[in-house]
């Protein structure tokens, strides 16, 4: 079995991922990792299935199936075996929404060899709304916070960083 990469997205709506789901059981395919989430009204999947098919087989199973669902499939080999590092750090970012929070927090998390895993990013509140950016990260400690200290200054935010022990379910 070859481990493929799975992405759909679309207009949110009920119905998408048990299709999919149903899709990927009928063939045989295990989903090994998964993401699910909704932006703007869009809904976007991406999976990393174990299966006998080949790329273009599962494309063409998924859309047959969820072309009512008005789905972007996309269906690709990993290339990989290597699982991801665990995260080591959690760092939340939040203040005044403004251009350049995203580049510039992650800018410095790259220059400083740190991979990150996971990067959510949401406006909250109506009357004195707040940009929330919360980021989890493999890295080394060494210098890290005082970099973001730094950036996240020059950008007029506040941050938090903290490190992570174990992730549990």
């Amino acid at each position: 079995m070859a481990d493929l990469a799975v992405t759909a997205v679309g207009a949110d709506r009920p119905g998408i991922v048990a299709t999919v789901a149903e899709v990927l059981q009928e063939r045989g395919g295990n989903v090994e990792d998964s993401a699910m989430t909704i932006l703007g009204g869009r809904f976007a999947i991406v999976l990393i299935v174990s299966t006998d098919d080949d790329p273009d087989q599962l494309r063409a199973a998924l859309e047959s199936a969820t072309g009512e669902l008005g789905l972007v499939v996309s269906v690709s080999r990993t290339g990989t075996t290597r699982r991801p590092d665990e995260p080591t750090h959690l760092l939340s970012v939040y203040g005044a929404d403004r251009p350049g929070i995203v580049a510039g927090v992650t800018r410095t998390l790259a220059e400083l060899g740190a991979n990150i895993t996971d990067l959510e990013t949401q406006v909250v509140g109506r009357d004195e709304p707040v940009y929330a950016m919360v980021i989890e990260v493999v890295a080394v400690d060494g210098g890290l916070d005082d970099r973001l200290s730094a950036v996240c200054e020059q950008l007029g935010v506040d941050h938090t960083l903290r490190t992570i022990e174990a992730q549990t379910y």
